[in-house]
């Protein structure tokens, strides 16, 4: 994302943080070829929201309001104080100690269910290890992570 791009985001996200009447500081940054635009503000809690739904929300809607000003698609991330940072290693450590408990058990695990990119996380950290395998089940918003082992 170069810096007019970047820049578009912003200010994308800056009105849509004032349509919502939150105030907040946005700091972009780039890491391995993905910037993000880290907000921080005293309405954490609202912008996060219940296990990130509303975090994933504005980050959808600033997706799509981006896109209609540029024509082409940007990868980038919205996070509020480091929020999705932490919540991944959560969810590695989760499915790391999920699929010791599969292989100890030799019985599938059903996940709580989770947002689209936190299951990603989920298979991601799994895909990793030979003896165990994952796969989504059921209708958003309860699609969960099925974690078991391989054939």
């Amino acid at each position: 994302m170069n810096q007019e791009q970047q820049e578009t985001a912003k200010q994308v996200l800056r009105a849509l943080l004032d349509h919502m009447g939150v105030a907040a500081e946005i700091f972009p940054e780039v890491v391995d070829d993905t910037t993000i635009f880290n907000l921080r503000s005293s309405d954490s809690a609202i912008l996060i929201g219940q296990h990130g739904v509303n975090l994933g929300a504005l980050q959808y809607m600033t997706r799509v309001l981006v896109h209609k000003r540029l024509p082409e698609t940007l990868h980038f991330i919205v996070d509020v104080e480091g929020y999705k940072k932490s919540r991944e290693e959560f969810l590695r450590e989760l499915a790391r100690q999920a699929a010791a408990r599969v292989r100890d058990t030799r019985e599938s695990l059903l996940l709580k269910p989770m947002l689209a990119y936190e299951r990603r996380v989920v298979h991601a950290e799994i895909s990793k290890l030979p003896d165990i395998v994952t796969e989504s089940v059921g209708e958003e918003p309860e699609r969960r992570v099925l974690i078991k082992p391989r054939g």
